[in-house]
């Protein structure tokens, strides 16, 4: 007895030794913001932050205006997902899954108590409405040219900064320090979610590391300066912009809500932290279907849209070209016909199928791991996607064919 109490004093002291060492670290490195880290992950059951954190942060509405509700299908609630297809759905903890066709929703599940006019976190699906509200301010003239330096609406990015432009921001090429990882707490966009001091990290603390215009690397910290461009150019919040040019024009059911950095008067996360309806993500798929017209007005022009769906003419850091990414949008070309999609972190997905007309949104928890090819098996497209997205693909056009034979 005396043994196994002297053990589990030795842990308790262990675990305390570790708890200050921590502390201290935190304190010496001056990464406060890991404490709220802590508090809204692994306090409420997460281990990573979580599509439900509305509540974690002040937020901005993004306003709707006259709602026009999608159509629904006579077959909706009765077309079938296969038991495999099923299964493979639901070994990802999901919230949601919806297929939009033309103007009209064929199929539409939730799980776990998400429902219709439930919120979720977009995660990184907002740079992609982030580019596109870029897109608006160029052909307002408000943003003179793609190529222009970012020093022009940002005075943080003279000296060594001066040669990147606000392409090289939208394709994720600026060649500027940034640490992406999901995983621990201590890199750049852990901080970003967190601290509040989004513009000191976001644009001074940065520094070059490469060429400019050269080599794609997925940073949400480009993003966020994206959203710096877009305050300086338009001379609004960017919920307020997206409100004015996107949200009210597409017919948003739903009001959406976006995420601050610091206080009712800060920055909205751009990077990340939209949160809408799952029937209202689908509006954003269908604009990029139409190349940024709806319902006859042209919100985006064609031609910026065009290039949002291009692969941006760059190489990844193995040295091979760039085929995953165009403007803030992923690009997956492993099928016969144009599939762009917007993405977060937990298997967030808004996939475009332009040639069908579909929209299939995928809201959830968790995501399978990222496709590398090995030995005995090569998908060259799939390198760096995450291996259940081919599958949503077939699922979404699977019930749409269902729903073609039942009208």
């Amino acid at each position: 007895m005396r043994i196994i109490w002297k053990f589990f004093k030795w842990i308790f002291y262990v675990l305390i030794g570790l708890i200050v060492v921590a502390n201290i670290v935190i304190l010496v490195s001056g990464r406060l913001y890991i404490y709220k880290a802590v508090a809204y992950t692994y306090f409420r059951g997460y281990m990573q932050p979580s599509i439900y954190d509305l509540d974690v942060f002040e937020n901005r509405k993004v306003e709707k205006n006259g709602p026009r509700p999608w159509l629904d299908h006579p077959k909706l609630g009765q077309l079938k997902i296969s038991g495999d297809d099923r299964k493979l759905i639901e070994s990802y903890d999901p919230a949601s899954f919806l297929v939009l066709w033309g103007d009209t929703v064929v199929y539409e599940e939730y799980w776990n108590g998400h429902d219709r006019e439930m919120f979720s976190n977009s995660f990184s699906m907002a740079k992609s409405l982030v580019a596109m509200m870029i897109g608006i301010a160029l052909d307002e003239g408000k943003i003179q040219s793609l190529d222009e330096p970012v020093a022009n609406y940002l005075p943080e990015f003279g000296g060594e900064k001066e040669k990147i432009t606000i392409r090289h921001v939208l394709t994720m090429s600026t060649g500027l320090s940034w640490s992406e990882s999901y995983v621990h707490p201590f890199c750049d966009v852990a901080e970003l979610y967190f601290d509040t001091d989004d513009r000191d990290l976001s644009l001074n603390r940065r520094e070059i590391e490469e060429e400019p215009g050269k080599t794609f690397i997925y940073k949400s910290g480009d993003t966020q300066v994206l959203v710096y461009i877009l305050e300086s150019a338009v001379g609004m919040k960017i919920s307020e912009y997206a409100s004015e040019k996107i949200w009210k024009k597409v017919g948003a059911e739903s009001d959406a809500w976006w995420s601050l950095a610091d206080g009712s008067e800060s920055t909205e996360k751009g990077f990340c932290c939209l949160y809408a309806t799952s029937r209202d993500y689908l509006r954003l798929g269908k604009l990029i279907n139409t190349r940024g017209n709806w319902n006859g007005e042209q919100l985006v022009s064609k031609e910026f849209m065009d290039e949002f769906c291009s692969l941006a003419p760059l190489k990844l850091p193995n040295g091979n070209p760039n085929n995953l990414y165009g403007f803030q949008n992923w690009i997956y070309t492993g099928e016969d016909f144009e599939v762009t999609y917007l993405r977060g972190m937990r298997g967030q997905y808004v996939i475009s199928i332009p040639e069908k007309n579909i929209v299939i949104c995928r809201i959830g928890h968790s995501r399978g791991p990222r496709w590398e090819n090995t030995e005995t098996e090569t998908n060259d497209d799939l390198v760096d996607h995450y291996i259940e997205l081919p599958d949503y693909i077939r699922i979404g056009l699977d019930l749409v064919e269902q729903a073609q034979e039942q009208r």
